[in-house]
């Protein structure tokens, strides 16, 4: 069948699970704590080395087992057991006899650097489980799950510091919880020495104890997957202007979500919008500002073009959304998008598809049969900081052999920063 096309231009922005920000810890420390398993009935403990069981509290010794043996830990009314022995202890501590960074402890069969802590979760009979490490080391278990281990060596090393400086700025994040950081996207994901690569344990090194600073304080270093062409504002996405997280032109051309579709028919979009709470029967219209060239500046779209904010109207009202809820109303990759509208060509006559008014651009939808509305968009994630596939690129053309380049490509996304070593 062929289809007669009228465009509207619609962004949406995808918050990559990213981050919230909290407070940043004074003095920097090097050491971190990651909550790896919570809401646990019971966890298997292991080692390849010998190890010591302590009350956590207390420092007193539950118990010392051989390299390989394993213990079972659970809840047993308001104390923990090990292999089934009640102990007094409300939290235990697992210590390894050597601590050099060499050896590890088994958690659930998979294996970590550092200590292990186990408690109690508060206001349940479940278990939370701690890993406390260098940051450094911590790191070993982050990068490759956040960028591929293949990419040029500057690109690893940009995302190192990215993500130590995230790690530092986020410190006390989960204080709640007895640690610092989660292991999922809602922090930066961390598998252990299960994803740890020799590529990204030489990025790290190389970049020891090196952070994104601004006004001498570590930044929270938001980073993501492709911007779509731009990155954005702070603001616009966050609603807090940072001086250094400014829109920049973003080298993300290669990357396999720099553009992507998604297409609905009318019913589906009406049904989405409804489901979400907002009742305004039939949509009839769409009403947002046209995509153009960057940086924008228009109070519904954000520099990048990611939308703001739109407004859908339908049969028994309307409704302004935020390019965030429509993102997730519709499970986009990004707030960044084009909307079209396709019909059968046989259907297209006096259709009346669009025009502009005040600025803004009114798509009128029909609700005819077999019409479509195709959401081409551009770029994964919030858009703010970092872009990944960005930093891949400048890395790739930039002067190769520089060792330094990476701060090159630190700077760009984060503007008016510095690099510093701090331990």
């Amino acid at each position: 069948m062929k289809y007669a096309f009228y465009s509207i231009l619609l962004p949406i922005a995808l918050v990559m699970g990213f981050f919230v920000q909290t407070a940043q810890a004074e003095p920097l420390q090097s050491t971190i704590r990651v909550g790896i398993l919570s809401n646990q009935e019971n966890v298997l403990i292991s080692a390849d080395t010998k190890f010591e069981i302590l009350n956590g509290e207390t420092g007193q010794l539950l118990v010392h087992l051989a390299a390989g043996e394993k213990a079972t830990i659970s809840v047993k009314g308001k104390t923990l057991s090990i292999n089934g022995k009640l102990t007094k202890a409300v939290k235990i501590s697992v210590l390894t006899s050597k601590n050099n960074g060499e050896h590890y402890i088994e958690v659930n069969k998979k294996q970590y650097r550092g200590n292990i802590d186990i408690h109690i979760t508060h206001g349940s009979a479940v278990l939370t489980i701690v890993n406390t490490l260098p940051i450094e080391q911590y790191l070993y278990g982050v990068i490759a799950k956040e960028m591929s281990p293949s990419w040029h060596f500057e690109a690893l090393k940009a995302q190192a510091v990215a993500a130590r400086t995230y790690a530092l700025y986020n410190l006390n994040k989960h204080q709640n919880d007895d640690y610092d950081v989660c292991a999922t996207t809602d922090c930066q994901i961390y598998d252990g020495r299960e994803s740890e690569v020799t590529q990204v344990i030489k990025a790290v090194d190389n970049t020891s104890g090196q952070v994104i600073m601004a006004q001498g304080k570590v930044i929270p270093a938001y980073f993501h997957s492709s911007s779509g062409g731009y990155t954005e504002n702070s603001e616009n996405v966050w609603g807090t202007y940072e001086s250094y997280l400014r829109g920049v032109v973003d080298y993300d051309q290669n990357s396999p979500l720099y553009k992507w579709e998604k297409k609905l028919t009318t019913n589906e979009l009406t049904a989405a919008i409804n489901k979400a709470g907002y009742t305004i029967g039939i949509i009839k219209a769409i009403e947002l500002p046209p995509l153009t060239s960057k940086p924008m500046n228009t109070p519904e779209r954000g520099v990048s073009g990611r939308v703001k904010v739109i407004q859908f109207i339908g049969s028994t009202g309307s409704a302004q959304l935020t390019g965030e809820q429509l993102r997730k109303i519709l499970g986009l990759k990004s707030t960044l998008f084009d909307v079209s509208v396709m019909v059968p060509v046989e259907q297209a006559v006096d259709f009346g598809q669009s025009f502009i008014t005040d600025k803004k651009e009114i798509h009128r939808i029909s609700g005819r049969p077999n019409e479509i509305i195709v959401i081409s968009g551009f770029g994964w994630g919030h858009g703010l900081g970092l872009s990944q596939w960005g930093a891949k690129a400048m890395a790739e053309q930039g002067p190769q052999g520089d060792s330094t380049y990476f701060k090159e490509i630190l700077k760009h996304y984060y503007q008016g920063t510095t690099i510093k070593k701090v331990f």
